[in-house]
C-alpha cells in the first residue's frame, strides 16, 4: 500500500508541477499581450502626435501617407456636415459617395506594426 501512496504522490506532484508550469506559460504570454498592446498605443500617439506637428511640412518619405489624413480629414468634415443635416431631418440632394475608393488604399489597416 506504501507503494501506491507513493505512485499516487509521485503523479500528483508531476501534475502540480506541469499546471505551475503552464501558469507560468500562461501569465508570461499574458504579460507579453499588455506589452504589445502598449506600443501599438505608443505608436499610435507617436503617429498622431508627427501628424499634429508637422501635417504642413512633412519629411518626403511620409507625404503620401499624411495626404491620405488630410484627405480622410475632408472626409470626416463631410460626413459630420452631411449628419448634421441628416440629424436635422432635412433632405439633401448632395449624398456623398466616394466611388473612386481605392480598397487598397485601406489595406494597411489590417496589418500590424
Amino acid at each position: 500500500m506504501a507503494d501506491f501512496t507513493e505512485k499516487v504522490s509521485e503523479v500528483i506532484t508531476k501534475v502540480a508541477d506541469k499546471a505551475s508550469e503552464y501558469g507560468e506559460i500562461a501569465r508570461l504570454q499574458a504579460l507579453i499581450k499588455t506589452e504589445e498592446a502598449k506600443k501599438q498605443e505608443y505608436y499610435y500617439k507617436l503617429g498622431k502626435l508627427y501628424y499634429e506637428l508637422y501635417k504642413d511640412a512633412p519629411a518626403s518619405d511620409l507625404m503620401e501617407y499624411m495626404a491620405k489624413l488630410v484627405a480622410s480629414d475632408e472626409k470626416i468634415a463631410d460626413y459630420r456636415e452631411d449628419l448634421k443635416v441628416a440629424s436635422s431631418g432635412e433632405s439633401t440632394e448632395d449624398t456623398y459617395e466616394d466611388v473612386d475608393a481605392d480598397p487598397a488604399d485601406t489595406a494597411h489597416l489590417d496589418e500590424t506594426v
